[in-house]
This record gives structure tokens, sequence and C-alpha cells, in this order.
């Protein structure tokens, strides 16, 4: 576990190479544990806070926004080494990484038009990209060595 976070933070750039994995899942978990902790952690304390000092929940805010601020910064830093664990995970799957405009960009640009709030079936295209999206991340290595 500790080292997919080492080799998540020291392949920043690096869009070569393969990733098992094990490698992509177990940073799947760690950011989902880090996030929660920042958002849920924070928040927590601002309703203990305000619990403990007898006022209602004016102290929720504070904890609760340190907590978001932390967790968007710490996503803005995780953008790049993720996109390239991503890369080379589907490499190591045995996919092309430009698969990655078809399940990764391709629902970005639906979600953001006009027409996807006006049409279920594109919501059920969405889904079903993720779904190959993440078919794709489960996949064993293509290379057994």
């Amino acid at each position: 576990m500790l080292k997919a976070f080492k080799l998540f933070w020291k392949n920043y750039f690096n869009f070569k190479g393969v990733s098992k994995r094990a490698e992509y899942w177990w940073m799947a978990l760690i950011n989902a544990v880090i996030l929660a902790v920042f958002i849920l952690g924070f928040g927590g304390i601002g309703i203990i806070t305000a619990a403990a000092s007898g006022k209602s929940f004016e102290g929720f805010g504070i904890g609760a926004l340190i907590g978001i601020v932390l967790a968007i910064i710490y996503s803005i830093a995780a953008i790049i080494p993720g996109i390239s664990l991503v890369f080379r995970r589907y490499r190591d799957a045995g996919v092309t990484p430009w698969w990655l405009l078809v399940t990764a960009v391709l629902p970005a640009l639906i979600q953001a038009s006009d027409f996807y709030d006006k049409y279920a079936w594109l919501r059920t295209v969405v889904f079903i990209i993720g779904v190959i999206n993440f078919i794709i991340l489960v996949l064993p290595s293509k290379n057994k060595d």
C-alpha cells in the first residue's frame, strides 16, 4: 500500500510504462480515504466543536470549509499523477491509452452539454462508458512477466 502511494507521487509525469492492478486500486482506496478524512473528519470536528460549545452549528462551517479546501487542494495536486496512473494501467491491461478519450473525455463532454439532462439515453450511454472504463481497469496484466 505504501509502495503504491510512493509510486503514485514518484511517477507524477510518467506516462510511459505500466502500472499493475494493485497499484491502481490501492491508490483509488488511499485517495478515497484521504478525501474522506479531509471532508468528514474536519466536518465532524466542526460538529463536535459546535455541540461542545453549545452554539447551534456555527463552528461547523469553518471546520467543514477547512476540510473542503484541503480536499480541493489535494485533488488538484493528484490530477496529473492520477491521469498518468490510468494511462499506465490501460497500457498494462493491453488497451491503448487513447481509449481514455472515449472513457473519460467523451462522458465529460456529454455531461457538460445541455442535452445530458434532457435525454435519458445519454445518461445511459455515459453509464455504459463508465462500466467499460471499470472493466478495463480491472483487466489482468496483458504481459505476465
